[in-house]
């Protein structure tokens, strides 16, 4: 038996002798102290506490005692527990299930409090000297003896843990920035010396709680001192963070032995992601780092194992906060396509479920979800974004998508999945006709129309697409692109730019939904007091609100003071060819952005209907389908008048009807699409079998 284990025992046999003792000055039963504190009966443990304190007070830079402080502070974490900020979630420890409580905790308290300059000054001392506070340290430890080394760790997250998470000595040991060192150090330590998603757990839960739950003045500090003491290297931080995420979000929970410590430790690790990315102090370099990482669709994939794995859902009510923001920002729609393929769709029914079960229909929860639902809805105008939604939509359970029925935002989500079937069916149609290669735009100075492959965007603003470079030095010097492309830049920070291809769809969506409602405009337009032919009006189709129809409206022809684009067009175009002006939501729904479209020959009407079928167009028309409004001013008074058109029977018509009929269910048509499921290749398979029959209602194929 060696001497420390002679001290031991006395502690344990007879800890009053123990008491006296070290009371006496023996350092040995001083040492002794964190192992046995646990053991003795628990009116003793304050008065073991102090004895340690008052040592350590004489010896303030003895990291042997410093390391005992430590440890005799975690292995008191059951006693603090009852006056924890929060008392419903138990903190990571190496106690997973907590014994009764029987000694004073009100005076641990106090002893804490009252020798807090001495704890503090121990825990710097262990985060700057013990050799699991750096990485070097970490990875000797690890070859020398790695129980010890996680026995190590385990004790330093329960004793930050403690401090940190007990509402009297939080304040008081953490009132310092600079004590936030230790938890980052700790934490740095382990990650870099690990490979992705092979550190303990518990050292991302101590990370979020000591940095995280407690900065709510300040969330940046956390992270300006993990680059500090990463040598000042912001991209590295932000990488080990995203890729702890990614890697604990790929864990099979089914093989891990201790899975609350594991889902506790992914919670806290997309907390953490969030305050680093998306909070409203965070670092700006961090924010785009983690973007470029792909950071979003890593936290939708961790949220959406949450959903799937975990009872409580609660956790989700933050990441759906942080992907309404995500997606209002100048690119939100990448953020949009991004999210949606990591199971957006899955987390927002999932979490819409349970604050059903759990809130009022007017909590705050529930405007986040349903915003975030309008805010995808809007997006449906580019092709990226419903070809994502789609594929995400298909891969629903069935018993999601129907309990999704009871929903307060049940409106709205039927709203985005009404939209997205019609516009899936109209773009798979319009890919289908006009394949890859025949694929056109405009080029802005010329107007001549060229293949997306051949078009380039102006790198500045993002807006202004030429066929050549002739073109473009023609545009900034002959006519308007000088002044504009500056303004578009600055305004690129708020408001979404199109690619060439969601430019080209969103463009002939513009076009074909003119089209289906032409005839009702023809007849309004009569009415208007611009007589002009409607050949030569510039048409308009917004797309820009989430709860009202699609606007549509005219405008006179270029006058004098018209844009130099307008007046080329006019002057260009003796042909009959038309401008659409499409405006679509980006940024924030104060902004909207627009382009200029040409309208395609082909758009002049809808195919017309066979005379047999004529007395049934009613039966193959979609009640469902998007509807559009048309404003006009019809005096001079300045009022609007809003007019609701009705469209004409098409093609996408009769492939909505027919899968409705063929494929979905005789349920109420309000509830038809929210438990209806389809894939990409059942519209195209839809398609073919609707344009064979003998039922199909048009004289022609129609251009679709």
């Amino acid at each position: 038996m060696t001497s420390q284990s002679k001290e031991t025992q006395d502690w344990l046999r007879h800890p009053r002798r123990g008491i006296a003792l070290a009371r006496s000055g023996s350092r040995k039963h001083v040492l002794a102290i964190p192992m046995t504190i646990e053991e003795i009966s628990p009116h003793l443990r304050h008065v073991a506490l102090e004895l340690l304190l008052v040592r350590c007070s004489k010896e303030r830079q003895s990291l042997e005692l410093a390391e005992a402080l430590l440890t005799c502070i975690g292995n008191l974490i059951r006693d603090f527990q009852s006056h924890r900020h929060d008392a419903s979630e138990e903190p990571d420890s190496k106690h997973p299930s907590p014994k009764p409580i029987y000694s004073d905790s009100q005076a641990l308290e106090r002893l804490i409090i009252q020798h807090s300059d001495v704890v503090c000054g121990m825990l710097r001392l262990c985060s700057q000297k013990s050799s699991w506070f750096s990485k070097e340290g970490v990875l000797n430890d690890a070859e020398v003896d790695p129980t010890l080394l996680e026995r190590r760790i385990i004790d330093t997250a329960a004793c930050l843990q403690t401090l940190v998470m007990n509402k009297s000595t939080s304040p008081v040991i953490f009132q310092d920035d600079e004590m936030i060192r230790v938890p980052v150090r700790f934490w740095l330590a382990n990650v870099l010396a690990s490979k992705p998603g092979e550190v303990n757990t518990v050292v991302h839960a101590t990370l979020f709680y000591c940095g995280g739950l407690r900065r709510h003045d300040d969330d940046s500090k956390l992270f300006e001192l993990a680059i500090e003491e990463n040598g000042g290297d912001a991209y590295s931080v932000a990488a080990l963070f995203v890729s702890e995420l990614k890697a604990a979000t790929r864990k099979d929970f089914n093989d891990l032995e201790n899975l609350p410590s594991h889902e506790r430790g992914l919670v806290a690790l997309i907390n953490l992601n969030v305050i680093m990315a998306f909070q409203s102090t965070s670092i700006k370099s961090l924010h785009r780092t983690s973007l470029n990482l792909g950071i979003v669709s890593i936290l939708t994939r961790a949220a959406l194992r949450i959903s799937e794995e975990m009872d409580n859902k609660y956790y989700l009510s933050g990441y759906i906060v942080v992907i309404r923001e995500i997606l209002a920002l100048s690119d939100g729609v990448r953020w949009a396509v991004d999210a949606t393929r990591g199971g957006l769709l899955t987390v927002i029914g999932s979490f819409g479920v349970f604050i059903s079960q759990t809130r009022s229909p007017d909590d705050k929860d529930m405007k986040s979800l349903r915003e975030t639902i309008q805010t995808l809805t809007l997006y449906l105008v580019h092709y990226s974004v419903v070809h994502a939604a789609v594929r995400a939509l298909s891969a629903l359970e069935p018993e999601l998508l129907e309990r999704m029925k009871d929903l307060p935002c049940f409106d709205a989500w039927n709203k985005f999945q009404s939209t997205l079937f019609e516009r899936a069916v109209f773009m798979s149609q319009l890919a289908r006709k006009i394949t890859s290669s025949e694929r056109m735009l405009h080029c802005e100075f010329c107007l001549e129309m060229y293949p997306l492959r051949e078009i380039k965007k102006c790198e500045k603003c993002m807006r202004a697409f030429y066929c050549s470079k002739s073109c473009q030095r023609n545009d900034w010097s002959c006519s308007d692109h000088k002044e504009t492309c500056l303004l578009f830049e600055q305004q690129n920070a708020g408001i979404t730019y199109l690619s060439s291809l969601n430019r080209f769809f969103m463009g002939h969506l513009a076009c074909y939904d003119l089209r289906r409602h032409m005839n009702s405009i023809s007849k309004l337009i009569q009415e208007s007091p611009l007589d002009i032919p409607i050949d030569q009006l510039v048409l308009c189709v917004n797309y820009n609100s989430p709860e009202q129809p699609t606007y549509m409206s005219i405008a006179a022809p270029p006058s004098k003071g018209a844009t130099k684009f307008l007046s080329r067009f006019a002057q260009k175009t003796t042909d009959g060819a038309r401008l659409v002006e499409v405006l679509y939501y980006g940024g924030s729904s104060q902004h909207s952005n627009s382009f200029y479209f040409i309208i395609p020959e082909d758009y002049n009407g809808v195919p017309k209907l066979l005379d047999s079928l004529r007395d049934f167009s009613q039966s193959v028309k979609a009640d469902f389908r998007s509807k559009a409004q048309y404003w006009w001013s019809p005096d001079d008074n300045g009022g609007l008048r809003f007019v609701h058109l009705s469209d004409d029977v098409d093609e996408v018509d009769v492939i909505l009807s027919f899968m409705r009929r063929e494929m979905g269910n005789t349920e109420d048509p309000a509830f038809f699409l929210s438990t209806f499921r389809y894939t990409w290749e059942e519209i195209e398979k839809a398609s073919l079998v609707c344009h064979t029959r003998q039922f199909w209602p048009f004289d022609s194929k129609g251009i679709l």
